[in-house]
């Protein structure tokens, strides 16, 4: 998020809206840096013989790193003006070191409730052939 961005405002926002889509690639080595950073100890997350023995096709990539991108592209989108007050996530399938996500999210709901306007995105996030590995539902408050 940057300074300028104020973000759109609750009175803006419409049901059923799309948000800008969120790509990433799994980068081998920001990936493995990160692992150095949180003294990662899964072998799962860095070791791919490892990984192969237990039946997955790579190093899977930690879902807490993956995790942290669901925030980063609502609050890019939201601006200053909403604030993250919930995240409901299920993470369906692995995602893999050097592939790319995608991150795609439109408005469910929008609610006021007790002096409190609040927003659900519903977000879905897939693999490079376009399959889901990870869904989640965030809740905004704007003011």
């Amino acid at each position: 998020m940057t300074a300028s961005n104020k973000g759109l405002g609750f009175e803006k926002i419409r049901e059923g809206a799309m948000l800008p889509e969120y790509r990433i690639r799994m980068d081998r080595e920001t990936y493995f840096a990160y692992n150095r950073l949180v003294n990662e100890i899964n072998p799962l997350h860095f070791d791919k013989d490892y990984a192969v023995k237990l039946g997955f096709r790579d190093i899977v990539v930690a879902g807490v790193y993956t995790f942290s991108f669901i925030p980063k592209m609502i609050e890019d989108w939201a601006g200053e003006s909403g604030r993250i007050c919930g995240i409901d996530i299920k993470y369906e399938h692995p995602i893999y070191v050097e592939e790319t996500i995608v991150h795609k999210a439109y408005v469910k709901e929008k609610t006021s409730r007790h002096n409190r306007n609040y927003v659900a995105c519903e977000v879905s996030v897939e693999d490079s052939q376009g399959n889901r590995v990870t869904s989640a539902v965030v809740t905004i408050e704007f003011p």
